[in-house]
């Protein structure tokens, strides 16, 4: 049998003879029963004479979430129900319970536990799982699908790429508290081949099998000085269909994983760690974090990790004057290539500090500075300066606001000015991708507290310049809202606003916005409406270009969206 099996159903078992033993004496001091929760219905519909749409025409959801409480247990209980247009040919649905118990607490259906960031995370299963949190003992488990079988379609006019059922399980066990503790976890996840229809399987993804190792613990020092650390090592085949071969003895990592898993020439031991320093004083704090991910490290339990990087980074945060100035920075050191083995490693350095000025009850001021630089360095070959990216970024950002008060009105006036520039050392790249931009925006809101209303207006000014092309936009933009009828039961919102845009060309083209809301809530109901709608008028952009690709001048484009919903509290 599987090694890690062997060891997930022994941890299991344990927890079975666990739940046996609990005291269940005060059960009858309990309420016998008590349910609250809500639950809602919506749709929303989006019309655009635009030829690519870029939102479904229609959809809609039923959504609940209902907490029953039997002689003091929680039965948490939520679904979620969801059809867009034709996308889908039936609707899905998930339904999901997690009962508690003091430290107990059972998973039935979706649901998902959280082991560590590089074993399991983000990931959630349809099956069973368990948490038990007696005193100082931690432990987790589960088992269950993780991928929903799906067959490849060419017929239907969409294709569809085919996904293979995967079953997974996974055990973490481990002591301590919330503050300072220390789990070894294990994980396991393997495709059912046989559960989809491939048709093509040369240019499919094959099923592939995984188990993954990891320790994960914080620990916490004289209350102010916290380390934490992530490890794991992964062994994935690739494709459980490739050929055999024999395990490499020099690699005692290989020899391991090949212990857990079929082993054969797709197979691959990886691994990843990170680590995080912080000290947190009066008034001070900083944090020093590391973390290296090996290329190709993977786990099927954390998707959308990205591998084949190492971060150092640096956070410090410090107020002065009792708080009335918060300075924080933060500095980021980044690249891949870590096995040297790619032709170039891109080097990445990012660093922002802000600083918030809080002058006194009605002004406040905030600015920052943030820089970024990408460089491509030599990886395994040199790399021709005409093709080597080198580029300096640069944002600058201020925000100061006054608020006061008269009678039971609250007047506020706030503006923004962001002035970003793109500097690229490069000689064949940069006369296209050099740039600096400005954006300014101001703004007054007016909130008559006594009458539960509120108006605001704005403007702004932007201005984008790149190479030949650029262009400078004014705009301004009303707007009002507020609570109506008795007991302020009917709330209204809108807004309208124009901006019109001058392009280096000679041409110029203008936009029209309207929003619109509305909610209606009585008791524990409650009714809420929506409706915006962009117009775009008529405006021939480049009429050199459109004359030379035959392609018609653009035509006024008009976009209406809209929705309702409802809502049931209990």
């Amino acid at each position: 049998m599987n090694p890690g099996k062997v060891v997930f159903l022994f941890l299991c078992l344990f927890t079975v003879h666990t739940i046996q033993a609990q005291d269940l004496s005060t059960i009858g001091k309990q309420r016998p029963f008590t349910i609250h929760g809500n639950v809602g219905a919506g749709f929303n519909f989006y019309s655009s004479n635009e030829s690519v749409k870029t939102q479904p025409p229609f959809a809609w959801n039923i959504y609940g979430n209902f907490t029953p409480t039997v002689y003091g247990i929680a039965l948490p209980v939520t679904f979620i129900v969801n059809q867009y247009s034709n996308s889908y040919t039936s609707p899905f649905t998930q339904f999901g319970i997690s009962p508690t118990y003091k430290w107990i607490k059972l998973h039935l259906g979706y649901r998902n536990i959280s082991f560590s960031p590089l074993t399991y995370d983000g990931q959630s299963f349809r099956g069973a799982g368990l948490e038990l949190n007696p005193g100082k003992f931690r432990f987790g488990a589960f088992i269950g699908k993780l991928n929903k079988a799906v067959n490849e379609d060419t017929t239907s006019g969409k294709y569809t790429m085919p996904q293979y059922s995967r079953l997974g399980y996974g055990v973490r066990i481990g002591v301590g508290t919330s503050s300072s503790h220390f789990d070894l976890m294990y994980f396991h996840a393997k495709d059912d081949s046989s559960s989809a229809m491939v048709i093509n399987k040369l240019s499919n993804p094959p099923p592939q099998e995984n188990a993954v190792l990891g320790a994960s613990w914080k620990l916490t020092f004289f209350k102010k000085l916290i380390w934490s650390a992530d490890l794991a090592v992964s062994g994935i085949t690739m494709d459980l269909h490739a050929d055999k071969t024999a395990v490499d003895s020099t690699n005692a990592t290989l020899k391991f994983i090949a212990g857990l898993l079929p082993y054969n020439n797709s197979s691959q031991a990886t691994w990843a760690g990170q680590t995080n320093l912080s000290l947190n004083l009066p008034g001070a704090s900083t944090a020093l974090g590391f973390r290296r991910v090996q290329p190709d490290f993977k786990s099927l339990g954390t998707p959308y990790m990205i591998n084949d990087v190492q971060i150092i980074s640096l956070t410090n945060s410090d107020n002065f004057l009792k708080g009335k100035i918060n300075l924080s920075d933060n500095f980021n050191l980044q690249h891949n290539n870590l096995t040297h083995k790619l032709a170039g490693e891109l080097q990445t350095f990012t660093g922002n500090v802000n600083a918030n000025f809080v002058v006194n009850t009605h002004l406040n001021l905030n600015a920052g500075i943030s820089g970024y630089r990408l460089y491509m360095a030599d990886g395994a070959a040199p790399v021709k300066d005409s093709v080597r990216t080198n580029q300096y970024i640069l944002q600058l950002n201020f925000t100061p606001s006054y608020t006061f008060i008269k009678g039971t009105d609250v007047h506020t006036i706030n503006s923004n000015i962001n002035y970003s520039t793109l500097n690229d050392k490069n000689i064949v790249t940069s006369p296209q991708t050099t740039s600096n931009n400005l954006a300014v925006s101001l703004n007054y809101s007016w909130a008559l507290t006594q009458r539960n209303m509120n108006l605001l207006c704005g403007a702004q000014y932007f201005r984008y310049n790149q190479a030949d092309n650029g262009y400078n936009s004014l705009g301004i933009n009303l707007g009002g809202g507020g609570q109506l009828l008795k007991d302020k039961k009917l709330s209204l919102q809108g807004t309208l606003g124009y901006l019109h845009s001058q392009y280096a060309s000679g041409s110029s083209t203008g936009n029209f916005t309207f929003s619109f809301s509305s909610g209606y809530h009585t008791g524990a109901h409650s009714f809420n409406l929506f409706a915006n709608y962009v117009i775009t008028p008529q405006n021939n952009i480049n009429a050199a270009i459109n004359a030379i690709n035959h392609v018609p001048y653009a035509v006024t484009t008009s976009n209406l969206a809209g929705g309702a919903s409802y809502n049931y509290n209990f």
